[in-house]
């Protein structure tokens, strides 16, 4: 599996809930656990300075997702204050700014224009999310509420999709899809 398909699953089952008895079902850990090995496996050469950070913001939002699992630690500390839970989120937000700067940066030494844009613009969009609570919570702009929360859910969605498409691409550490030709047989046809 192309190393961004991995992270891409796991963050979809960090995106997804299926409550059952106060547990989520789709736990938050194994889904990061899928992010780490994904972000391990993309190539050294496309990686910058920031991609032991990238890990360690990872790995940290899987143990703090472990932790909260556990429904008798996370809902006395959401239930409390909505910036407690937006201060719980912020290992999962840096790891989403960091990952669109990595692959921005990689899609930039592949020369993919396009996908150095989106990435961009993810990384733009993570930081407004991650910055908008500080609003709301902070300064009291609660109308701004409902556009942080659309915001985040849209940034996660969009961050899954576009994992999915750069997934192939050679600087993301995938292969050009043969359309399930082999490679014998396309040399052939040449």
């Amino acid at each position: 599996m192309a190393p961004l398909s991995l992270v891409a699953s796991g963050l979809l089952l960090v995106a997804l809930v299926a409550p059952a008895g106060g547990y989520d079902v789709l736990a938050d850990w194994a889904g990061w656990a899928l992010v780490v090995v994904g972000l391990r496996r993309l190539p050294a050469a496309t990686a910058t300075r920031q991609r032991p950070l990238l890990l360690g913001l990872a790995v940290a939002a899987g143990l703090l997702s472990a932790v909260l699992w556990f429904p008798v630690l996370h809902e006395p500390l959401v239930d409390v204050d909505p910036a407690i839970a937006w201060a719980l989120s912020l290992p999962a937000l840096l790891v989403s700014v960091l990952l669109a700067h990595e692959l921005a940066a990689a899609a930039a030494r592949g020369l993919d224009r396009p996908a150095r844009r989106r990435w961009q613009l993810a990384r733009t969009v993570a930081v407004l999310v991650a910055v908008l609570p500080v609003l709301v919570y902070g300064a009291g702009l609660d109308r701004l509420e409902p556009l942080a929360f659309v915001l985040a859910d849209l940034l996660i969605l969009a961050v899954i999709v576009m994992l999915l498409v750069d997934a192939r691409r050679p600087w993301a550490g995938g292969t050009p899809r043969d359309f399930g030709r082999s490679t014998a047989g396309a040399a052939e046809d040449s």
